[in-house]
């Protein structure tokens, strides 16, 4: 709970999903000033854009940087900085294969694509496009990916 949580716990997840990105962000971008073009594409999670109450610190730093690229897309945009954001929800990696739902129905149907979390190759490649000259025009946007079922 939120009360519970220790001043040295709320800095250290400010500082690891916040900060950092904003560091990287503005080292990158005096090259990127100077050359009048660049990409840059920050890594949020749902957890930023609905309520986490069992991880505030996290979700707060999440929702943070949703914000910190829509205010770098408009500071850098004039130097032709693409700044966006993917945020992704549950995805099918080893390290959650405990949290995952099954991928057939009690029916022994396949789940829909739609309906099951996301491989991280999906992830690598929305950030392809981003990073591609396909997304000239995309800057300042947020990209969740993630299940249809976390969004009941």
């Amino acid at each position: 709970m939120a009360e519970e949580l220790l001043p040295e716990e709320w800095n250290a997840a400010i500082a690891l999903n916040l900060n950092s990105v904003f560091l990287c962000s503005v080292a990158v971008s005096k090259n990127m000033i100077e050359r009048k073009f660049g990409k840059i594409i920050n890594i949020s999670s749902v957890a930023g854009m609905r309520l986490s109450p069992n991880f505030v610190h996290y979700g707060a730093a999440k929702a943070a940087v949703i914000n910190l690229t829509k205010g770098l897309a408009v500071s850098w945009g004039p130097h032709n900085i693409n700044v966006n954001c993917i945020a992704p929800g549950l995805t099918a990696t080893e390290g959650v294969a405990n949290w995952l739902p099954p991928k057939t129905k009690k029916d022994g149907s396949p789940v829909p694509l739609l309906q099951y979390p996301p491989d991280p190759e999906h992830v690598a490649q929305l950030a392809l496009f981003l990073a591609s000259s396909a997304s000239e025009r995309i800057s300042g946007e947020l990209f969740p990916i993630r299940a249809l079922t976390e969004l009941a």
